[in-house]
């Protein structure tokens, strides 16, 4: 403690004196943290100042990128970067299409004209087999085979006509198996490559494995349906070619002398390969060279005029027979559009055939009719067309009223009909679907008006057929009406909310009456004392007494005749009156 105190005094002078330790305090601490601030403060603007980030991030961001590939994460790298880049060429794409087609056209122009090149070969190839064989006899049982089997008739000439044809040739690394290069003819459909070389060379390994043979020893050839395969082996790769039909003794030494110029030439390449195809595109045209193909030779045959005459006429009569036939069947789908268009709820906006079907376009309201029943009255297969119909709301009338039928679900008792947008209901409902017609209707696509002119309130007609009955010269109901009151209640505050869902105000008269019995002046007020009575009881039920309108008419509004007792027992009662009036409008 001394100690301490010993310290705080210099201090305390200092405070004292603050002229001659200030200037020292200063230094020190610029001496001591003036380093860190301004290294802080160069660290702070760097970050804070956008030019500069952007800078820093770019120089390491190649150096990145090399030191990430170098650790052998490519394919983590390329999943990283492929959004980008994909999203960078649309970008350059839509905003100049010309610079990617420049940079492409020095390989894509080639590329073009050498397929469209060897496709058009090929289809004339076809073409002039299949005009050759057209008008003639064999080519007509041709026809028929065509027509019998399903088969294009160009496959079927093909089949007949052709006596081998090289279809693919693929170049494969012997020790690991992987496709160097692969080879297509024309119009020929193909599986995936390396699928193909990886089933070879599997089958290879299973021979050397079964039946213990030398590894020099290879698969010379298989059997695949219609195809034949035949491989040539050698040091460093494998050449297989797919070949349809029977190929000559003399293709095999094709193959070989194939394979020996690849292994020639590509020595150095065949003996570094890592997996990198890249050196061996160079070899397409060498295997492009064994994409063979030959045909019979066509046997120099003097056809008889005769036979060429009925072979045109027949010809003719075939294209004439198609043509009415293919006249018929549009005449039919043409009707069979027209009388599906006549549907409501059903609009046709085009009809044409692909692959084979019919297709009508078109649109079809939900609760249009279901359209199958057309196929049978036009005599159309239901097989032979596909209906594509798409879904939208109809303002045809019929539609409409179903539409409106299926929202409202009217009673039986009620009857609803449309007519230029008006939407009229007739018959007799509760007050409750009252109020759901009045305000749903209105809401429904098509309806522009409502018309309830000709629609009764059920409750209206219940409540005013409700007679309460008196003894006589009394003002307390007969027993047994207790059934009688709790429906008036009910009806009263069902038209109660009626009313106020449909801005009205709805009064209900309570008539008093009595027979002619007594004295005029007591009848009066005896009728009135019925009215006060029944409003009693229905106020207890939860009917505000301002809805009630009493009234006692005494025996001058009867409701029966006198002559019987039943009708004078009728005349001492209480009945209703609905009356309904448009509600004041609020200020």
């Amino acid at each position: 403690m001394p100690e301490q105190a010993q310290r705080r005094a210099p201090a305390l002078q200092a405070v004292d004196s603050p002229s001659r330790g200030s200037d020292g305090y200063e230094e020190l601490r610029r001496l001591i943290v003036g380093p860190e601030q301004r290294g802080l403060a160069e660290l702070r603007n760097r970050l804070d100042d956008p030019n500069r980030r952007t800078e820093d991030v770019s120089s390491v961001v190649v150096e990145a990128i090399e030191r990430r590939r170098n650790q052998g994460d490519e394919a983590a790298l390329a999943e990283a970067l492929g959004p980008t880049i994909q999203e960078t060429i649309r970008h350059s794409v839509r905003n100049n299409l010309h610079s990617l087609a420049d940079a492409l056209f020095p390989v894509m122009g080639p590329a073009i004209r050498k397929s469209i090149t060897e496709t058009l070969r090929s289809m004339l190839e076809s073409f002039n087999e299949a005009l050759e064989h057209s008008l003639s006899w064999q080519g007509i049982r041709w026809r028929i085979e065509s027509f019998r089997t399903g088969k294009p008739f160009a496959e079927i000439v093909l089949m007949h006509s052709l006596l081998y044809r090289v279809e693919q040739v693929y170049l494969i690394h012997r020790e690991t198996g992987l496709v160097l290069n692969h080879v297509v003819a024309p119009a020929v459909a193909t599986q995936d490559p390396t699928l193909i070389a990886g089933m070879l060379s599997a089958i290879q390994n299973f021979v050397h494995d079964s039946f213990e043979s030398p590894r020099e020893d290879s698969l010379g050839s298989m059997t695949v349906g219609e195809l034949q395969v035949w491989v040539e082996q050698g040091p460093h790769a494998v050449i297989a070619a797919v070949i349809r039909g029977h190929a000559p003794a003399s293709y095999r030494l094709a193959l070989k002398e194939g394979l020996e110029n690849i292994e020639e030439k590509f020595a150095v390449p065949l003996a570094a390969f890592q997996g990198d195809a890249g050196p061996f595109r160079l070899t397409t045209d060498r295997l492009h060279a064994l994409l063979e193909s030959q045909f019979r030779v066509k046997k120099d045959e003097s056809r008889k005029p005769r036979l060429a005459i009925a072979a045109v006429l027949l010809a003719f009569l075939l294209i004439a027979s198609w043509a009415v036939y293919v006249t018929v069947q549009a005449h039919r789908w043409a009707e069979f559009s027209r009388s599906l268009a006549t549907h409501p709820g059903i609009v046709v906006t085009s009809v044409d055939k692909s692959g084979g079907r019919w297709h009508v376009h078109g649109f079809r309201d939900p609760l249009a009719d279901n359209p199958s029943g057309e196929f049978s009255r036009n005599h159309v297969q239901e097989g032979d067309a596909a209906l594509e119909l798409s879904p939208y709301y109809s303002l045809d009338a019929p539609i409409v009223l179903r539409r409106a039928e299926k929202m409202l679900a009217p009673p039986p008792s009620v009857k609803l009909s449309l007519e230029s947008g008006k939407l009229a209901a007739t018959g007799e409902a509760s007050s409750n679907w009252i109020s759901k017609f009045e305000e749903r209707a209105p809401w429904i696509p098509g309806v522009n008006s409502l018309d309830t002119s000709e629609l009764r309130n059920r409750d209206v007609a219940v409540l005013e057929g409700v007679i309460l009955t008196f003894p006589l010269g009394q003002s307390t109901l007969d027993p047994g009406q207790e059934a009688a009151i709790h429906q008036a209640q009910e009806k009263i505050l069902a038209l109660r909310n009626f009313a106020a869902s449909t801005n009205q105000n709805v009064s209900i008269a309570l008539v008093g009456r009595t027979d002619s019995t007594g004295v005029e002046g007591n009848n009066m007020v005896l009728s009135r004392q019925r009215a006060d009575r029944v409003a009693e009881l229905l106020a207890r039920g939860g009917v505000p007494r301002s809805t009630l309108d009493l009234r006692g008419v005494g025996p001058t509004e009867p409701l029966r005749s006198e002559d019987t007792e039943e009708g004078r027992h009728l005349n001492r009662s209480v009945t209703f009156l609905v009356h309904f009036a448009p509600a004041s409008p609020v200020n």
